[in-house]
């Protein structure tokens, strides 16, 4: 196998949820732009699409990954219009950026509503699907560095992908038996919608200067791990985090 077909998705159905900005929307333009098919999950509407060549088919499904319902809804409309989801990128994902004593009750549900409960939802109607149609799969979560190194003022959401790199090495043991793969990425310091509160300001300077690659993160560092994890490279990688954060966790 060339090294092309072995990273390739063209011609895969894969659904990212959270699709219509950040880290997702990034995700879904380099699948598609790979000749993946790509059903883009998210609550907000997504900005206008515009066809490539060469590039898969994207098509815009409004769903809450918190209501069980709109997700069987979203996967059936997928499965209706692309075929079999066959790869799931479980991006969505909420901040609650405030120190411990000052985070309500309310807001540790809201982000573990989110976080944990629907991107559990969104694996397991996943794999419920395929293993149902004796196919094999890849499901990546979306967890984040501050699960192994907590940062002040963002306890929730610290605890909350904490307990997604958790599921993650979870479920991958359950459904290895089924060719189900099971991984995910912890990006580091991206500027995305849920973070821009931290990084505005002296914040992003200081985080620059902390990284061992003075930066913060492009939405394009993180399309290897992205490809890698959808195609055939990653076909005895289950339970694994990829973390890419430019050395930002190396430090002490």
């Amino acid at each position: 196998m060339t090294d092309e077909a072995l990273f390739s998705v063209v011609g895969k159905t894969i659904a990212v949820t959270g699709g219509s900005s950040g880290l997702g929307l990034r995700m879904v333009d380099v699948l598609s732009s790979h000749g993946a098919n790509i059903i883009s999950i998210s609550r907000t509407p997504a900005p206008e699409r515009h066809g490539r060549a060469g590039c898969g088919e994207v098509i815009d499904i409004l769903a809450d990954v918190t209501r069980g319902d709109e997700v069987e809804r979203a996967f059936d409309e997928a499965e209706a219009r692309l075929g079999m989801v066959t790869v799931i990128f479980n991006n969505a994902g909420v901040a609650q950026m405030a120190r411990a004593l000052d985070t309500t009750r309310e807001m540790l549900e809201h982000v573990f509503e989110v976080n944990v409960a629907g991107a559990f939802s969104v694996a397991q109607e996943a794999a419920r699907r395929l293993i149902a149609a004796g196919k094999g799969g890849a499901i990546i979560n979306s967890t984040s560095i501050l699960a192994e190194r907590p940062l002040k003022g963002a306890a929730a959401y610290s605890m909350s992908k904490a307990a997604v790199s958790q599921m993650t090495r979870a479920l991958a043991l359950e459904w290895a038996c089924h060719d189900i793969r099971v991984n995910a990425i912890a990006p580091g310091w991206f500027p995305t919608r849920i973070n821009e509160t931290v990084l505005e300001g002296p914040a992003s300077g200081f985080l620059k200067g902390r990284n061992p690659m003075r930066r913060l993160g492009g939405a394009q560092d993180l399309d290897g791990a992205v490809l890698l994890l959808a195609s055939d490279a990653s076909r005895y990688m289950t339970g694994t985090i990829i973390t890419v954060d430019g050395g930002h966790s190396l430090q002490g």
